[in-house]
């Protein structure tokens, strides 16, 4: 279900090394001008396409956008803003649009440089190839995730056409991946701005897998504006995308065996919810007891306690998988531990903790860690 006024295309570029014949270069193309936001990673260090991205979105007039994978072109300098460049200008040359029309989006290993040679060879198939195939450029963008994430609605007449890439180097601060959300919906540039900030605030910051956030980060909103509808309904609808993309990117976190929830509320205000929740989602003592199925849950109180909130440990109260396991700060009187063990096996855990009698709440995703994901980061590079 394509978004009106949207094709994509991909190829293999060679853009980590030209033995790998992955796709791995994609582009989306936009028939007329497209309204265009955008949020980045917060990471001090940002990549050269976030930097040129930052100072095109928001935007009125977005006709392209320009990926690639297998390489960050992040801390590249000067020079690395310039290649970027580079490669915008042949797209948009063969394209017949302007440079500034064309965003580019990058992904992979940092510190190396493109390899733009081989690069701007293959921009004259990329915009001949020209389709309906979303599919492959979901490839395009992948490392080392394991499935394509691709998320399709319909609102009345309108349709929306979500795809990301993201497996690791995951955490909160935009999380760590390329998002696009293609509508063909007439949106006002001011008002998907102001909401994609708060859509990102309770979905791609809320997950983590590994706790790093990225130099790469960028989720980009595109609309062709073709078709009229009801601003609150699509922004509704918009939320609903994004959610189902973060949790992808979430349950695909790398080497990951179980997808967690975690419910924190009674706080005095959403903030410290959130607080607590990614302290616990982001403590490496929890999520390899998971990993374990080690109902060790003193782990996720010593995570409540470090989180900087300041709570009365009297107050605590805490179920996971439906367990309760924590009453007023201590061991519930109901605790079964070899009940939450057999609980621990399951592919999908809840955890809901309670620490006070206020109206603050927050929900966190994350994941359990296992020597898969030390495996994985290890040999990145090699």
């Amino acid at each position: 279900m394509i978004p009106r006024g949207f094709s994509f295309s991909a190829v293999n570029a060679g853009v980590k090394s030209p033995e790998h014949k992955k796709l791995d270069m994609g582009l989306v193309y936009c028939s007329q001008d497209a309204t265009a936001a955008a949020v980045f990673t917060t990471n001090r260090v940002k990549a050269a396409p976030v930097i040129i991205g930052m100072e095109l979105l928001p935007s009125q007039s977005i006709r392209a956008l320009i990926a690639n994978s297998g390489n960050a072109n992040a801390c590249t300098g000067d020079s690395g803003i310039e290649d970027a460049r580079a490669i915008m200008r042949a797209v948009a040359g063969e394209l017949k649009i302007y440079e500034n029309q064309v965003v580019p989006m990058s992904t992979g290993v940092i510190g190396m440089h493109l390899p733009v040679a081989r690069m701007l060879e293959k921009v004259p198939e990329l915009t001949n190839g020209l389709g309906n195939d979303s599919m492959a450029f979901c490839r395009s963008l992948m490392t080392t995730d394991t499935f394509e994430k691709i998320v399709e609605k319909q609102v009345s007449e309108a349709r929306i056409l979500g795809i990301a890439k993201g497996s690791g180097m995951i955490a909160p601060d935009m999380a760590t991946t390329l998002a696009i959300v293609l509508s063909d919906a007439k949106i006002n540039t001011q008002l998907i701005n102001k909401s994609l900030l708060n859509i990102v605030s309770t979905t791609f910051n809320a997950i983590s897998v590994d706790g790093d956030t990225s130099t790469n980060d960028t989720l980009i909103v595109l609309s062709s504006g073709l078709v009229a509808v009801d601003w609150p309904e699509m922004e509704s609808a918009l939320r609903e995308v994004v959610q189902d993309l973060a949790l992808m990117v979430v349950k695909d976190g790398e080497g990951a065996t179980k997808l967690i929830r975690i419910r924190v509320c009674g706080t005095k205000n959403d903030a410290e919810a959130k607080t607590i929740a990614m302290s616990v989602a982001n403590s490496l003592l929890v999520k390899t007891a998971f990993n374990g199925g080690d109902p060790n849950w003193g782990r996720i109180m010593t995570a409540i306690g470090y989180s900087g909130i300041e709570i009365d440990p009297e107050t605590v109260w805490m179920s996971i998988a439906g367990i309760e396991t924590v009453r007023g700060g201590q061991i519930s009187p109901h605790y079964d531990e070899q009940k939450l063990q057999q609980a621990l096996t399951e592919n999908e855990i809840q955890i809901e903790i309670t620490v006070g009698q206020d109206t603050g709440s927050f929900v966190a995703w994350t994941t359990d860690l296992s020597k898969t994901y030390v495996e994985i980061n290890a040999d990145y590079r090699t």
